[in-house]
């Protein structure tokens, strides 16, 4: 099966080069617009459901009303997988607010534009894996809302390229009085004598969906958890830094800076959960044997 990146925009169905949009789309514009990033394996997309009923929320959150209905999304993320023939994927969903005459003000009766695709996995640094990653500090100048998953992200998108220009894989974001929320694009999580901590749920982190999936699994597997902010010079003091999502699955950080992060090495509590959410990736997708990473 030949294997192409397919959109779908607005009900119809084209090669992603073709799609277009109005030039007065208030998500070209504003940044007025919520999105979601979700993976398939073997071409079953994995927690599909949760992703989608996130969208529903964070469009809530800004007044947006999805013409699509969850299950209605649902289908067209499995027809994009079955016309694109990409079993390892990454599918992008998109709903802005849609097109009107460039102004703040915005009328209630705007017809949203719908936009999602699909194409292959980004392949990952080996090294990530086999001797982990580096990540660095950077302070979190976001707004006051970062639970909704909007595609307003350019602080984000800043802190994730000095990253990368610095040999990096993330940015981990601090508040002023250097309270640790997350990544510029992950959840993150210091572990500290085998027990897991993390930021709480509210409105300075997104509720991830790959965090939902390692705390369950952290305490199905004995792992305490505790859902408590710790600050930057607790994490560069923690034995383990994991950070995690869609596309990273569980990254470990074993350099903060140019810190040594405990052993400086990917620890057994990162080994554990990073092979307890592949089998629950491998038993909820129906795949043997997982493409490696």
């Amino acid at each position: 099966m030949s294997k192409t990146e397919i959109l779908y925009l607005n009900g119809e169905w084209m090669p992603i080069g073709e799609g277009r949009v109005s030039a007065e789309d208030r998500g070209f514009n504003f940044g007025d617009g919520v999105y979601e990033v979700m993976r398939a394996y073997g071409g079953e997309p994995f927690t599909l459901t949760e992703h989608l009923e996130r969208q529903e929320r964070s469009a809530a959150g800004l007044g947006i009303r999805i013409p699509l209905s969850v299950p209605q999304f649902s289908d067209v993320v499995r027809e994009l997988l079955s016309r694109s023939g990409i079993p390892e994927a990454l599918i992008y969903t998109q709903v802005t607010r849609g097109a009107a005459p460039r102004q703040h003000i915005y009328a209630d009766d705007l017809k949203p534009t719908v936009m999602a695709f699909v194409r292959p996995t980004p392949v990952q640094p080996k090294a990530w894996r086999t001797e982990g990653a580096k990540a660095i500090p950077e302070p979190d100048i976001r707004w006051e809302l970062c639970n909704l998953k909007t595609i307003s992200l350019l602080p984000n998108i800043l802190a994730k390229n000095r990253a990368h220009r610095a040999g990096a894989a993330e940015a981990l974001f601090h508040m002023p009085d250097g309270t640790v929320t997350e990544g510029s694009s992950s959840n993150a999580y210091a572990i500290r004598g085998g027990e897991l901590w993390t930021a709480p749920l509210g409105p300075r982190i997104l509720p991830g969906i790959t965090r939902m999936q390692i705390l369950q699994i952290a305490q199905e597997i004995g792992i305490r958890v505790h859902e408590e902010a710790l600050s930057l010079r607790e994490f560069e003091a923690a034995d383990e830094i994991i950070m995690s999502a869609t596309n990273l699955e569980l990254l470990p950080i074993t350099r903060l800076d140019e810190n040594a992060i405990g052993a400086g090495k990917p620890g057994p509590v990162y080994r554990r959960l990073h092979e307890a959410y592949r089998a629950r990736v491998r038993e909820r997708c129906g795949v043997a044997e997982l493409v490696p990473l």
